[in-house]
């Protein structure tokens, strides 16, 4: 919450490898962390930085998101709204996650539950 106050958005993000960066939205930043580029599900990732999808944006964010057209899969991108703030000037930040487990599979669940665990 501390970032926002010095941005207009934040987007946590966190570091994988080259092959899971190629199925997410891989971000682009300058020296000081500020995002200047998104791009969703890249063929050859520019970075291996991707957003967690844990996002802090400005109410245009829906202006953003009514310019969207869907992708190649037919889904509409927030990614790419974001793009569009980026590329209209709001100043995006970032914060870097720990340890954390996206939840999408039986397996998943278990590992959040010991990571969980570990913390209490």
């Amino acid at each position: 919450m501390e970032a926002v106050e010095e941005a207009d958005a934040v987007l946590a993000i966190e570091e994988v490898s080259p092959e899971v960066a190629a199925t997410t939205g891989v971000i682009e930043t300058d020296e000081a962390g500020r995002v200047t580029g998104i791009i969703e599900k890249p063929a050859e990732p520019s970075s291996t930085l991707v957003t967690t999808g844990c996002y802090v944006l400005p109410e245009d964010v829906f202006h953003a998101c009514a310019l969207l057209r869907p992708s190649a899969e037919g889904e509409y991108q927030l990614s790419e709204a974001v793009g569009l703030l980026v590329r209209a000037g709001y100043e995006v930040a970032t914060v870097r996650l720990g340890e954390r487990v996206n939840v999408n599979t039986s397996e998943d669940v278990g590992r959040a539950s010991e990571l969980l665990r570990g913390v209490w």
